[in-house]
């Protein structure tokens, strides 16, 4: 795919909160030479900054290394080793979780209907992995990390897994989930409408 405008976010900076647009002269021109009143303003809280303008050219220099290039090509066979050793560990054990990974940003996925997932975060905290608000759906590596640090993480996933079957939220459920919750969001929208009805008669 050969887009015509490309927006590039937080790596291009190096981790900075600041965004770039991309694409060609024609579609990227502030103005427009036909009408003279007609402006595309930019506006940003560090636009255009010297600050900013350095930090991405030390940071794309500093990208294109060897030293760099190298660092990031094992970091992503950190990746793939760890990812398929903890789906290993997961499978073995009989957790309903595997691990799914594109480049440096994996998700925490589950194998089996549950209607307590949700819970396995604060498992993975009390076990020491913090989260960012979005909870298990996006996680990020980093590239600094060595085999100790993964070595790490799996072990501390392990724990949260534990702790989370014998509290018993992923033992098999009794009920069809689908068919339960299903009846729960019926029931409940029935109540609305008879409320909405009894309230305007």
């Amino acid at each position: 795919v050969k887009a015509d405008i490309v927006v590039y976010g937080k790596t291009l900076g190096g981790g900075l909160p600041i965004g770039i647009c991309c694409g060609p002269k024609d579609l990227m021109q502030r103005g427009d030479k036909l009408k003279a009143a007609r402006i595309n303003y930019v506006i940003g809280t560090f636009a255009g900054h010297p600050f900013v303008m350095a930090t991405m050219n030390a940071f794309l220099k500093w990208l294109q290394t060897p030293e760099t290039i190298k660092s990031y090509d094992t970091m992503h066979e950190n990746i793939d080793r760890f990812i398929s050793k903890a789906n290993s560990s997961f499978k073995e054990k009989g957790y309903p979780i595997q691990l799914a990974s594109w480049f440096s940003v994996w998700s925490i996925l589950y194998s089996d209907p549950g209607r307590y997932h949700w819970m396995f975060q604060y498992y993975l905290k009390d076990a020491g992995v913090n989260l960012s608000w979005v909870g298990t759906g996006r996680l990020l590596f980093s590239l600094e990390w060595q085999h100790k640090d993964y070595d790490r993480l799996l072990e501390r996933l392990l724990v949260a897994c534990e702790a989370m079957k014998n509290g018993g939220w992923w033992d098999p459920p009794v009920a069809n989930i689908k068919q339960k919750l299903g009846v729960e969001v019926a029931t409940a929208v029935a109540k609305n409408v008879l409320s909405m009805l009894s309230g305007s008669s």
